[in-house]
């Protein structure tokens, strides 16, 4: 009855250990799906900060664009300003010229007059002159005052003459400038065009990144709630793991598994970590090789803790040294069962009561040691 109680209790094991071992398995699966998508999402994030600086970039131009259609757009405002104030300006040049020109014209009707006058009098009128003046000194004062009447008159339609042409010259200058502000005007039209349109391509192009920001963050959305679902199918295969760990490790005490009547059990754990120490005890007395890598064959101190942990799904450096600087830091004061303590040139696990379960030596094997057997150099927790 004793022997079958054994077998009974170390099928029962057994089974526990393969469910053990596929919820394992589907955890190293999910976790490298949980990579997979990590790292598409990382691709994802920083395809998402390029295109926020290009989209940024283009943003900065198209403000300079729209503060220069600005000012182009006020210069346009004080060029259509000055035409107006131009086109003024020539209407009055335009009555000037006119006033000017009937002024000459009176002038130069009243001058022909005069001297038709004098020409058709002939003689007679100098013989009046003569005739009606009662000294020399009178006849001579009205001979120069027809002389300065006819020289009073040339000088007043030259005048009127010269100012005429003054006007006539302030009309081509004006002119000139209203051809010279129409083609500035025309200038900035083409400026104004040519910034628009640019304005347009590069809003067309603020857009199109909007877009495809939109879409990829809706992308990096769907990766996060994946590796969310994920992280949570992980922790549900890992408690599962962990209580047919400890239900391994009772069927295993009960049928008597364990060697030299080795009775530990882990203390103070509960959850994961006690979960793995409880695993850990369950390889009590197996062999100890240097470089292997099986519980029930044989490994060495870091592929146990290696292979401990692995049966979890988690991942663990191979090598003592690298075990000591990876995972978190723990102090001794909060150290908790499944914690790796860590030697120079050795590690084991954590069981509580000051207890290691360890890979020890070719001559020991796997075994329960009080932890402050030797100088401790860390203690770092992976789970």
């Amino acid at each position: 009855m004793r022997l079958k109680r054994i077998w009974c209790g170390l099928l029962a094991a057994f089974v526990l250990m393969m469910g053990i071992s596929v919820s394992a398995t589907n955890v190293t699966t999910i976790q490298n799906q949980k990579s997979q998508n990590e790292k598409e999402l990382k691709a994802i994030q920083s395809k998402i900060s390029n295109l926020e600086k290009q989209r940024n970039a283009i943003t900065s131009e198209l403000n300079s664009l729209n503060d220069e259609l600005v000012e182009v757009l006020l210069n346009i405002e004080m060029l259509e300003s000055d035409l107006e104030n131009k086109e003024i300006e020539i209407e009055e040049a335009q009555e000037a010229f006119e006033e000017a020109q009937a002024t000459e014209d009176r002038q130069y009707e009243s001058m022909k007059l005069r001297i038709q006058y004098l020409y058709e009098s002939g003689n007679d009128d100098f013989l009046t002159m003569l005739l009606t003046s009662d000294s020399i000194a009178e006849l001579m004062n009205k001979v120069d005052y027809a002389e300065e009447l006819q020289e009073y008159d040339r000088r007043l339609l030259d005048e009127y003459k010269a100012a005429k042409a003054a006007v006539v010259e302030l009309q081509i200058q004006l002119e000139e400038e209203m051809q010279e502000l129409l083609a500035i005007e025309e200038q900035m039209e083409e400026e104004k065009s040519n910034l628009q349109s640019l304005i347009s391509r590069k809003e067309s192009q603020v857009s199109d990144f909007n877009s495809q920001l939109s879409s990829a963050k809706a992308k990096a959305n769907e990766y996060q709630k994946k590796i969310k679902e994920q992280n949570a199918q992980i922790k549900k295969l890992q408690e599962e793991a962990a209580r047919a760990a400890r239900e391994a490790a009772a069927k295993a005490a009960a049928s008597g598994k364990g060697s030299s009547g080795n009775k530990a059990t882990v203390s103070g754990g509960t959850g994961l970590g006690g979960s793995i120490a409880s695993y850990g005890l369950q390889f009590v007395g197996n062999r100890y090789v240097l470089g292997g890598n099986s519980l029930t064959n044989g490994t060495d101190c870091s592929g146990f803790v290696h292979l401990i942990h692995k049966n979890f799904g988690i991942s663990t450096p191979r090598q003592s040294t690298s075990l000591r600087s990876g995972g978190h830091a723990v102090s001794d004061a909060n150290k908790l069962p499944g914690d790796v303590v860590c030697y120079s040139g050795h590690v084991g696990i954590y069981i509580g009561n000051n207890q290691i379960v360890h890979a020890s030596s070719p001559s020991t094997g796997i075994k329960v040691s009080n932890m402050y057997y030797r100088d401790i150099l860390a203690i770092r927790r992976y789970w």
